[in-house]
């Protein structure tokens, strides 16, 4: 007769009992359910200690509990050396005989990660009822263990590090934001995300790694990188070893494409302000009208042409890909540029001596004769005003239906379609600027609250008709686009959209990751509605800390942060994660990790 095929659990604890008895430590006291006091074993008292992963067998109500955790804060006691009495001695002699090293006692501090019953066929999350008893055995983590333990999760998980300062590959899950459906595990709601850390800390990589545990979700996930200087988009140190992150999500069957919103998208042809934003920005207003001195009279011309343009937007069929005439009749840009400024320059019929236009840029009368005169200027010259014509052209290229080559552009609408209706795509948008030609900031804020706006309205259609967007929408250097303390009101306007977002588009379905060198770019309302963290090296300046600090909520794991070393002098990357971001974390525990440097690894 077959013997029984032993369980996962079962497998698990013999697994755990041919480690042999060599024990890093010994609960002691105190300790509670959420940190346990060891006392290091003298065979351990030289051998790396911290940040090394640990876990010991249990009994409660009966059942084994499997506890694990990482040991975050080490300490070195000898009551002789704390002895008032002692210190003359050890002042002169430097050590006491016998007692200095020797009656050394080591205590490390353990912040449980995850507990499982071992009592069920499979391991199942748990939670401590009780503070450990003294005198338990704790022992080092290994992959063997690991292995054994994840065994039920296999299919489901992601390794892209080690756990810190050890060789244990350390499991995490990025669960799409639906239902589970076959192997791709489900949170049931969309996770927002911060990757943080100073220039070299390894957040792209780290990140990169993320967004390919997260493609593995193609059936169920689709995810936009708005990615404003180019990395992603030109796939450049994404990941190391020259690895291609464009390679490695075709390999895992989604759909890759990018695009750049200068060259190959046709931006919506009725956003009449953001044209004239791009003319602002490119110099088209100031050498078309003149010198303009002040701010508040280079808004009066920004409007002027809005309104302008809102006019001409009354007759059916225009739009700035289609240049209808008022009378009928297409134009070209050229000659739809010359009628704006014959427009200016007129004055209203049998009213004013100045267009309205003018009139609403300046008060005083030689301003406007100067004005009115400037335009006259232009259009006599016409033809011979190459830059005007060029800046105006290079604006109004952003709205045409087809690319220089003649190819059709794609329409925001269509990603935006990719995105929310459809699974298994992987988009990258670039917003970086060219050569000089159109520079700002509030542009690429701009471009990503069109973006943004069109994404949240599409997720909540299908969540009206009781379905999910399902898709993340990753943020690059987003502390470039999001800030409410910006002198930009674009910038700022685009901020309280992400806030607005960010509250309600976790029902939708719809996750945002943003990954930014400092915490304290993002607004508190959007750290707030943040549910996995990753800290890297640098954050470490007095009110960065202090903000990492509340979110964490645990003086030993901040201390341990504060420990990481500069990747730059030992080319390792460590990070705290900090969330439900892996099987080990469910009691709210950070995780400690570095990052692989050998894309090979990452599985």
């Amino acid at each position: 007769m077959d013997k029984p095929q032993k369980t996962i659990s079962e497998h698990l604890l013999d697994v755990i009992k041919n480690q042999g008895k060599n024990a890093v430590g010994i609960t002691s006291s105190p300790s509670n359910t959420l940190d346990i006091t060891i006392d290091i074993t003298e065979e351990s008292k030289t051998e790396r200690t911290l940040g090394q992963m640990a876990y010991a067998v249990l009994e409660e109500d009966g059942e084994n509990i499997l506890v694990i955790g990482q040991i975050i804060e080490i300490q070195t006691k000898n009551r002789w050396h704390e002895d008032p009495s002692f210190k003359g001695v050890i002042k002169r002699h430097g050590r006491l005989p016998h007692l200095s090293g020797t009656a050394d006692n080591r205590i490390a501090t353990i912040s449980v990660q995850a507990c499982y019953n071992l009592g069920k066929s499979a391991p199942e999350s748990y939670i401590l009822g009780t503070s450990p008893s003294t005198g338990e055995r704790i022992q080092k983590m290994n992959n063997e263990v690991m292995v054994a333990l994840m065994k039920n999760h296999e299919k489901h998980i992601t390794y892209m590090g080690k756990v810190y300062g050890t060789d244990v590959d350390l499991p995490f899950w990025f669960k799409h934001f639906d239902k589970t459906t076959g192997d791709e595990l489900g949170a049931g709601d969309s996770y927002h995300i911060g990757v943080f850390g100073k220039t070299g800390s390894g957040k792209t990589v780290t990140a990169a790694f993320m967004l390919l545990g997260y493609a593995k979700n193609k059936n169920n996930l689709s995810i936009l990188v708005l990615d404003p200087q180019r990395q992603f988009y030109l796939d450049n140190d994404c990941l190391p070893e020259k690895e291609k992150l464009k390679d490695n999500i075709q390999k895992m069957g989604l759909n890759y494409e990018k695009y750049s919103i200068l060259d190959d998208v046709c931006l919506p042809n009725n956003l009449y302000e953001l044209f004239v934003e791009l003319l602002a920005n490119n110099g088209f207003i100031k050498k078309t009208f003149g010198p303009i001195y002040t701010e508040d009279k280079f808004e009066s011309a920004k409007s002027a042409i809005i309104d302008y343009l809102l006019g001409r937007a009354r007759h059916p069929g225009f739009t700035l890909n289609n240049f209808v005439k008022t009378g009928g009749g297409k134009v070209s840009s050229k000659e739809f540029l010359k009628e704006m400024l014959i427009s200016f320059s007129k004055a209203e019929e049998d009213k004013e001596k100045y267009s309205k236009f003018v009139m609403n840029m300046y008060s005083p009368k030689d301003r406007r004769d100067a004005l009115v005169q400037q335009i006259l200027s232009v259009i006599e010259n016409f033809e011979l005003e190459i830059d005007v014509i060029d800046k105006w052209e290079s604006a109004l290229k952003l709205f045409s239906l087809k690319k220089e080559d003649g190819n059709n552009k794609i329409e925001v609408n269509q990603i935006v379609k990719k995105i929310v209706d459809e699974n298994g795509n992987f988009i990258i948008l670039d917003l970086s600027q060219r050569d000089g030609d159109i520079e700002s900031e509030n542009l690429q804020a701009l471009f990503v609250k069109i973006i943004e706006e069109r994404i949240v309205n599409a997720g909540a259609k299908k969540y009206s008709k009781g379905e999910k967007a399902n898709c993340l929408i990753v943020m690059d250097e987003a502390h470039r686009f999001i800030s409410k303390e910006s002198p930009d009101e674009r910038i700022k306007e685009l901020t309280k959209e992400i806030i607005g977002s960010v509250r309600t588009t976790r029902k939708y379905g719809i996750g945002y990751m943003f990954i930014t060198q400092t915490i304290e770019s993002l607004d508190d309302e959007i750290l707030q509605q943040m549910r996995i963290f990753a800290f890297g090296y640098g954050l470490t300046s007095g009110s960065e800390l202090r903000k990492v600090s509340e979110l964490v909520n645990n003086d030993s794991a901040i201390q341990l942060y504060k420990s990481f070393i500069d990747p730059s002098s030992n080319r390792k990357f460590p990070f705290m994660f900090f969330g439900p971001v892996s099987p080990l974390s469910f009691t709210g525990s950070p995780l400690f990790l570095e990052v692989y440097t050998d894309p090979a690894k990452f599985k």
